[in-house]
Order: C-alpha cells, then structure tokens, then sequence
C-alpha cells in the first residue's frame, strides 16, 4: 500500500497531492517479474518477459487523461532496465512496442506528473533522452537493419541506411506524410551535407524529432535540466523554444566538415526584445544544455537556423538578452589595456633580474621573481582565457589555475614578509636565532610553502564546490553565490594582516633609539618597508576592490580594481628595479654604457636637493662645514701620530714581553 502526500503553502492553501509513491499494481508486478528473471532466466524467458513488459506498459500509458507521477516513474525505470538487459543480451525486441511506450510518455497530458518526477526524483526529460541515444546505439550495432519508421503523436524516428558521400542526410524527409499536413512542422528538420573528407560512405543511422517536449517542460522556472536556468541579469528564464532533434550514427564522424544544419520552427513566437535565440546541445556529461560547437546562421521571430560541428541531441534555447551597454564595453576594455600594462612591466622586472642575475642573486630576489611569474602566468590565462565558458570542464581547469597562480603570489608575498621579519626584526631583538636563521639559506622551505600549500587550498576548494557553481556562469572565476570565493578571499585577509604586523614590526626597529650603531640594520629594514610597503597595497587593496567590485551594481569599485591592476606591474618595476640601489649597480655592472647615466641621474637627483634649499640656509651649511673639515684633519693628523707612536711601542716591547702582545691581540681579536 502506498501513500499519497499533501502539504500547504505558505498562504494557507492546499498544494496538489503528490503520487509520487503511488504506482499501479500491476506495473509494479511487472517490474518485480523482469528484475528476477534476469539473473536467473534462459535467454527466451528473458526476451518473453521483457516483451511482455512492453505491451503492458503500452497499455497503461496510453490513457488520454495522462498518468500519475509514480506510474511515469515507475515506467522510466523499467524502461533503463529493458535497454540494459538488450545491451547485456543482444536480444531483439518489438520495437514498435517499445516506441509507441516513449511516445505515450512524452503526451503533454503528463505534464504535471513530468514536474513532480523532476523535482521529487533524478529523472528529468533527458533521462529519456539518454536511454534513448542507448537504445539508438544498440540497434545500430547491427549492420543488417532494416528500414524503421515510427511516426507518432510526440515524437517520430527513422532508421536507415545513407551514403554520406554522395546525398547526406534530411530528416524528417519532404515527403514525410506529417509534414506535408502541418506546415508548422515542415520548419523543424535537420539535413547532414555530403561529408567527402569522411573515409565512411555507406553508414546507418537513427534520427529523431521529439515534438512536444517543449509542452511537457512547462514554464516552471524552478525546474531542473533540460528547462533552463535562471537568467542571471533578469527575472526571465531560459525555455526551449522548439523540438528537440536528434542524430546518431553507426561511427563516429568526428568534427562535422560542412555542418549539421539544423532549421527549428520556435514553439512560441519570439517577439519579445529581451529574449535572444540559442543554438544549444544537450551534454550528458554535464547535463545541461550546452553552446560549444554550435552556432546561430539566421533567426527570427518563428524560425532559427544553426550549423553544429557533431552529432548529439539538439533544440532552440531561449535565453534573458542583456544589451552591452557602452560603459560596460569601455570598462572591458580599460581591464583589457590594464592588465597588458602590468604584464609588460611586470615582464620587464623579471627581464631585468634575470640579465643583472649574477650581481644581485639573493633570497629575497628569487621570491621576487616567484611573484612576478606567478602575476604574469594569471594576467595571462585571465585575459586569454576566463570568457571561455562553454566547455564547463575546461572553464573549471581555467579558474583552478587562475585561484592558485593567484595564491602563489600572496603566498610569495607572505614570504618576502617572513624573509624580512626573521633578517631584520628578529635580528635586533634574538641575535643568535637571526645568526642560526642566516647561518644557510632558507629559500627550500619558503618555495616549497609558497608552491605547496596552495595547491592544498585550490584542492579543497575544488573538491568541495565541484558541480555546485565552482566558477560565476559568465567567467571562468570563483563564484560568490556558491562560496567558492571565500577560499581565496580568506588567505588573501590572513596574508595582508600578518604581512601589516611585519610592517608594524620593522618600523619599531627603524625607530629604536639604539639602532643608531646599526646603520646596515637600518638600511636593511628601511628597504624591507619599501618592499612589502608597495606590494601589500598594490596587491591587497587591487583585491578589496576586486572583492568588492563582485556586485555588479557597485560600478565605482569595478573602475577602482581596474585601475588598480592596471598599476601593479608598474608600481612592482619602481620600486623593485628604479629604486633598489642593488638592482642599479647589477645593471651598471652588467651594461656599462648605461652606469654613467645611474650615476648621473643619482648625482642630479642631490643636486636638485641641495639647490631647492633657500641661499640663507646653504650658507649656513657651508659655514658649519668648514670646522668639520678642520676637525676632520685633526682627527686624521692625531690618529696618524698615535699610530706611528704604537708602531714604535710595539717594536720595542716586541723583545722584551711578546707572550703578553700574542694574549693582548688574542683579546682584541674576540672582542672585534
């Protein structure tokens, strides 16, 4: 006994019982008897039992009031067992039988009981589909077929044998007796050109038109697979707006060259601006409808043509039309032209390290040149690549890279930030633990965490939202919605908090009053705060705005990130190659032509310094210069004195005392 369920709404009204539980006694019976005897019945059993099967179903599916939900469902099922059990036996089966079933389950009457099987069960309209492209493939196994033609109410197929060498392919035919009744019909037909690069000439093959699928999808925008999603920029959704043909064959010809032409009567006129026509086929791969490889020819308001590549499950998608709007376009373009930029400066910084290698080799350098790598491989893919969403396996391989060369580079960030922390700041405060820390290098360790640990975060991350919105639909990058984006979101706050402590961190050392004797210390730190000082905002604030610039309405933050990645490379080049003094002398000493015009440019740069200040105050400072000058060589003439007066003592009482000189040179020594 089943049970039938009822729920209310949220207004306190009575929603239409569900049946998915209920099924016919008899079907049910059916379906037991054809699961047991295919594990234990000879061949005959078999081939009588399924057949059996058949014409019940035939007969309880072709009530012209429809059929329950649990009746389709039931039927769906035993249907995937009989293609099962002919692809296991190899038996024949009345095929006639077997299609007049599927075009009684495809009656728009069945409608309702279509909604409530897809969304209570996993079989949707492409479910049948896809036991039919099996049962397709099955038949065709056979090389002596014979002419098949089942025209029904919903659907139609043939079976034939064609020389695609020399006429191709058209289906439904023009002298189809269906077609040459409804002129309606006659706009929906496919037609294969003669394929004279292909070595098959002779080739059976199965063609399909399924008439009323469009009927029984509905208009639910709630529904799942072959209806459409939801129109991401509008209230609208995507409908199939046509029948769904379809075309297999006994070998597989590849890349179609010409095309499939596929002309598709729309099943509901298109008069609306804001729907567009789309060429689409069905992946079972993925299971949804899919762009890749096929294309619009000619559409308007009644009829679409399209030219496909291959061979599967076709139809018309009618999908929410959004007009490019012209500040849209430019701010695509100023993305464009930004990113170029910092590509090219940022390619000109590794460029430059790696010519002047030799003269400024260093750990520091190598997780320079990790970051500049790492930029210049994402930009790269970004530009290239992020648009391309039609192949949903390669758009998911595109924002995997894309989230990890993007981790790569704050984690080389964060280990330009560890590499000054422990050089700089634990060498004031824990000499010995910086000495033990600079006693070899490091640069293992750091390449191995800023390589290895975001392939653990892009892992995870692809694992754990893989089929549930990984990537936005329109771009190959980490969505919002699904939350996918927040395991790059996270490491790129963690990274830019730790790295602004490190910051902190150096400042106290730069201002301690007792780093005055520490003059290398000094530069050292004050070099460290114009590296990380430059890359954290240049790379931390460019994605605050990238993070907030998601909404699509927050305009004003679109045009800051794009401005922002604009200047990356460029704002990287200043400060790691213009002014790092080391990077100059390696190019001074690798280009010698070009050491005249640093030196130059540096000695302009005083001069421009010194000029700027007021007569009054140079005066002054000529003024105190000349005692220093003066002081200086007293100094210098007082050191000489006293030296040559040490060298006279030291030869005098090298004779008489040299154990005593030996332990004080000991001392001196230790004490340097």
């Amino acid at each position: 006994m089943r049970v039938a369920t009822r729920f209310c709404d949220e207004h306190g009204e009575w929603e239409p019982p569900n049946f998915i539980n209920c099924t016919n006694e008899a079907l049910v019976n059916a379906s037991s008897r054809l699961e047991s005897i295919i594990g234990n019945g000879t061949l005959d059993q078999i081939q009588e039992t399924v057949n059996n099967t058949l014409q019940l179903m035939k007969n309880l599916t072709s009530s012209t009031n429809g059929i329950g939900a649990g009746d389709l469902s039931s039927s769906l099922s035993v249907l995937e067992k009989i293609v099962t059990v002919t692809n296991a036996t190899g038996l024949p089966i009345e095929k006639e039988v077997f299609y007049a079933v599927i075009d009684n389950i495809l009656s728009p009457n069945n409608s309702n009981s279509w909604t409530t099987v897809s969304k209570e069960t996993e079989k949707d309209p492409s479910f049948l589909l896809k036991n039919m492209d099996r049962f397709s493939k099955i038949t065709l196994q056979n090389d002596n077929i014979t002419t098949t033609k089942f025209n029904g109410s919903n659907f139609e197929l043939v079976i034939n044998r064609a020389n695609i060498d020399e006429t191709g392919i058209r289906f439904p035919d023009e002298q189809s007796n269906n077609v040459s009744l409804n002129s309606e019909e006659l706009s929906t037909f496919l037609k294969l050109p003669k394929q004279a690069s292909n070595a098959t000439k002779a080739i059976n093959y199965v063609a399909v038109l399924y008439r009323t699928i469009s009927d029984i999808l509905g208009s639910d925008s709630n529904s799942k697979g072959l209806k459409g999603k939801q129109g991401e920029n509008s209230k609208q959704r995507s409908f199939v707006n046509s029948p769904i043909l379809s075309l297999t064959t006994q070998k597989d010809l590849g890349v179609l060259n010409p095309p499939l032409n596929l002309t598709f009567g729309h099943t509901v006129k298109n008069t609306s601006t804001e729907m567009r026509a789309v060429c689409v086929s069905w992946d079972f791969n993925l299971n949804k409808w899919s762009e890749e490889g096929c294309s619009v020819n000619q559409t308007d308001h009644q009829r679409t043509v399209c030219h496909c590549n291959h061979l599967t499950n076709f139809a018309i998608l009618m999908r929410p039309y959004t007009q490019v709007s012209e500040e849209s376009q430019f701010l695509k373009t100023m993305s464009l032209v930004g990113v170029a930029l910092s590509i090219a400066f940022t390619f000109l910084t590794s460029l430059i390290y790696i010519l002047t290698w030799r003269f400024i080799r260093s750990d520091k350098n190598i997780m320079m040149l990790n970051i500049c790598g790492s930029l210049i491989l994402s930009y790269t893919i970004f530009i290239s690549s992020v648009e391309q969403t039609a192949n949903e396996v390669a758009c998911v391989a595109i924002t995997a890279i894309i989230h990890y060369l993007f981790l790569v580079t704050f984690f080389s960030m964060l280990g330009l930030g560890v590499y000054y922390f422990m050089s700089i700041t634990v060498t004031y405060y824990a000499l010995y633990v910086a000495n033990n820390f600079k006693s070899k290098s490091r640069v293992r360790w750091f390449l191995g965490g800023i390589w290895g640990i975001p392939v653990i975060i892009t892992a995870t991350n692809l694992g754990a939202f893989w089929g549930k919105g990984y990537h936005i639909k329109s771009y190959c990058w980490l969505s919002i919605e699904s939350g996918s984006l927040y395991l790059f979101i996270i490491p790129v706050c963690l990274i830019s908090l730790i790295n602004i402590l490190i910051i902190v961190s150096l400042l106290r050392v730069l201002f301690a009053s007792s780093i005055v004797a520490r003059s290398s210390l000094q530069r050292k730190a004050s070099s460290g705060l114009r590296s990380l000082g430059t890359l954290l905002p240049v790379l931390g604030v460019t994605w605050l705005f990238g993070i907030l610039a998601v909404n699509e309405n927050a305009v004003v933050f679109q045009y800051l990130f794009v401005i922002a990645n604009s200047f990356q490379g460029f704002f990287i080049f200043v400060s790691h190659v213009l002014l790092d003094k080391k990077v100059r002398q390696g190019i001074g000493n690798r280009y010698q032509s070009l050491s005249t015009i640093l030196s130059f440019a540096e000695r302009g740069t005083k001069e421009t310094t010194l000029s700027s200040q007021s007569p009054s105050k140079s005066k002054s400072n000529e003024q105190l210069m000349k005692p220093k000058k003066k002081s200086f060589l007293k100094k210098f003439r007082q050191t000489k004195e006293k030296t040559s007066e040490l060298s006279m003592s030291e030869k005098t009482m090298s004779t008489s005392c040299p154990q005593s000189v030996s332990h004080e040179k000991r001392n001196e020594t230790n004490s340097d």
